[in-house]
């Protein structure tokens, strides 16, 4: 594996950067000796550039921005956001079945009981939301992935984004990333879980490629969880010359999921294992195909750098839960940005503009499900979204160590329904804003750098919000709005590196959830006011270094507390969904190519499952292992244990009201003690 040396003040803005889940432990930080002691070495797994350029650029951010990187989660069997992002602070992912579940940043998305809200997903510079902001993560195998910067809330600025979760900017593996080089990995453990991955890039002249795939399959922890999946990447780029590049892409998915569906909190502490009996009986399921093609082209004009890109997006869903719902979607996208540096009264002045066009059209159609089949049709309408966006970004240098930055973001959009079997019931609805936001970065020295930012947020319901999940007439629901207010620090030292943030956000508006009959979705509504107040800690230390080996520990602490202010009904109640706290920890030993890490993951006990607040939600305390063995620099293996104590525990919830007039059947159990391996075998490319 390749060394990386970072030194001096680049070497500082590269580790600001980094949150210690970036390194997730397959780094170890040593302090050089002699005449290298002004120089931090990382070594450990190979670092890639375009991670390392996507660093430098979090650290220069006035917020809390994380980037992971692939390596950080390789030496585990990682299928979605609970995995690949379970050492950044700030982020929650509540699994479901699959890789599907309940993604909240910073609070964001508590009203969606299931798929996602409140994040914009981007891979490749392409959104993976919707045209209208729902989204699925399902399509996304993290073997594709280079590295992920996470965009804490507001700090989606910078792709144009002003959701309450913000953003998470995904990077595809390229030839770049994978020294023009082809692997294999077959991995496989508890419940009938296999997955085949293989990948292969290279350098042709001025084209380089990357190809990959991986075919996924598994019994499930629980009847009726079986799942067999296939997914594509392609990835290509050719250079006309130094000053122009086009890239071309290609994401493609077969997915099919069984729903094992939810339990009594009686029925999952006596057996978790069990399934749903309706789920069982009306063969819940997800089966997905989605094709997502895009192309962009990097111009370097001499006046500034210019991207220019589009996407097209197809995708097919039939989906039995309590009813069948059966889509097929077509979206759209256009987008450009221009990043240009020049002087403005002897002071340097950074800036982007983008913006992008987005259209997408779903033929969505709903039955009452009869045993799996199609029954009764009581959904058929055509839901159509329009968008478009324009962003600037602005960063002014007063001195050495001060930066100031504004944005702003203009977003215009609209929603059409066209219902067929009611054509009373449908509807249009346009919603605009411009959001703004002030901040600053100020180092104090090559090691810390502090920063703070005011922001404003804003984020129109999705057409499952606007149609009540596809069953209801057309809903005025309004756009939710917001500001937030976050100071933090980054450190960066010989054997400490943390990062800390500090936030509050008023939001107006908000999408409230919950299931009002066991026989129906979730209805959508406004809240009043909320507020929600938080920090994130991430933090990682090399302890002890020596001839006996090198222990380190990494952490990341959450506290939130989300909670209605003044509501009419619910007063100062907390929202539903998650504890205040949250802890995940390892402490991990390495003694030359061999590692072993336990783990720790511990939520509070202080959650709601309602509104009311009558109801508690149970805290949880895991214990996990993994370990990896680097038998040549091209042959590595790992072993992974889960929930090692057997704990049965509550993975998510579906939110209600009050609990005291609920349907009981909302609880999902998280996976039993499990135990994965996987092998990996790489060859060709640099060494």
């Amino acid at each position: 594996m390749k060394n990386l040396l970072v030194s001096g003040a680049a070497g500082a803005a590269l580790l600001l950067g980094l949150n210690p889940s970036a390194l997730a432990g397959e780094a170890s930080i040593e302090t050089a000796e002699a005449a290298n002691a002004d120089r931090v070495v990382i070594t450990g797994y190979r670092r890639n550039a375009p991670a390392e350029a996507a660093a430098a650029d979090a650290a220069r951010q006035p917020g809390n921005i994380t980037l992971v990187d692939a390596d950080s989660y390789a030496p585990r069997y990682a299928v979605g956001f609970a995995d690949t992002l379970a050492f950044t602070a700030g982020v929650v992912a509540q699994p479901r079945f699959g890789e599907d579940g309940r993604l909240s940043v910073r609070g964001s998305g508590l009203a969606n009981n299931t798929h996602l809200r409140g994040v914009e997903l981007i891979f490749n510079a392409t959104p993976l939301n919707n045209a209208d902001g729902f989204g699925d993560y399902q399509e996304l195998d993290p073997l594709f992935v280079s590295h992920m910067a996470v965009n804490r809330g507001a700090n989606g600025f910078r792709t144009g984004s002003s959701m309450l979760g913000g953003s998470i900017e995904i990077t595809g593996i390229s030839a770049a990333s994978l020294d023009a080089g082809s692997a294999l990995r077959l991995e496989g453990g508890s419940f009938g879980a296999s997955r085949l991955h293989g990948r292969t890039s290279g350098v042709q002249g001025r084209l380089d490629y990357t190809l990959a795939a991986t075919w996924q399959r598994q019994d499930g922890f629980r009847p009726n969880a079986e799942q067999s999946n296939g997914r594509v990447y392609a990835d290509a780029g050719w250079r006309w010359s130094d000053a122009v590049e086009t890239r071309f892409g290609l994401l493609g998915s077969d997915i099919n999921q069984q729903i094992p569906g939810n339990l009594t909190l009686a029925e999952l502490r006596a057996a978790p294992r069990q399934a749903n009996s309706g789920a069982v009986a009306q063969r819940f399921a997800r089966d997905l195909n989605s094709w997502r093609g895009w192309t962009v082209t990097h111009i370097d004009t001499g006046a500034g750098q210019v991207s220019i890109g589009a996407s097209a997006t197809t995708r097919a869903l039939w989906h039995p839960v309590p009813v069948i719902v059966d889509q097929d979607l077509a979206d759209y996208r256009l987008y450009a940005r221009w990043s240009h540096g020049l002087q403005l009264g002897g002071l340097p002045v950074e800036f982007t503009f983008g913006g992008d066009l987005r259209r997408g059209e779903t033929d969505a159609r709903v039955f009452l499900n009869n045993g799996g089949e199609a029954g009764f049709q009581i959904g058929n309408s055509v839901q159509t979204a329009r968008g478009a966006n324009a962003f600037l970004d602005v960063r002014l240098s007063i001195t050495e160590r001060l930066d100031l930055l504004a944005g702003l973001v203009n977003s215009a959009t609209r929603r059409q329904v066209e219902d067929r079997r009611t054509p009373a019931a449908g509807g249009d609805a346009r919603f605009s804003n411009l959001t703004a936001r002030a901040g600053l970065v100020y180092r104090f020295d090559d090691a810390l750098t502090g920063f703070a930012n005011i922001s404003q947020l804003y984020e129109p319901p999705t057409f499952s919000d606007l149609t009540q999940g596809g069953v209801g007439g057309f809903t005025p629901i309004r756009a939710m709005d917001g500001v937030s207010y976050e100071i933090g620090l980054r450190g960066a030292y010989d054997r400490v590196r943390f990062e800390a943030a500090v936030y509050q956000i008023h939001l107006e508006n908000e999408f409230t959830a919950f299931t009002i009959a066991p026989d129906k979705p979730a209805a959508i509504f406004n809240a009043d006011d909320t507020v929600r107040r938080g920090v994130e800690l991430g933090a990682e230390a090399l302890l002890l270094d020596g001839a006996t080996g090198a222990w380190r520990t990494r952490l990341a602490y959450t506290y939130g507390d989300f909670r209605f202010d003044g509501d009419p009904v619910y007063g100062d109640n907390r929202l539903p969904g998650l504890g205040r706290h949250r802890l995940v920890a390892e402490l991990r030993y390495a003694l030359g190519a061999f590692e072993i890490a336990p783990s720790l993951t511990w939520q509070s006990g202080d959650g709601f499952t309602d509104y009311a607040n009558s109801e508690r939600l149970a805290g949880q305390t895991l214990l996990g292992l993994s370990a990896r063995y680097d038998v040549k620099d091209r042959i590595g293996l790992y072993l992974e244990g889960r929930n090692l104590t057997d704990r049965a525990y509550v993975a998510a919830i579906s939110t209600v009201a009050n609990a005291a007039s609920a349907a009981p059947a909302r609880f999902t159990p998280g996976e039993s003690r499990a135990l994965y391996a996987g092998v990996t075998l790489a060859f060709g490319g640099g060494q």
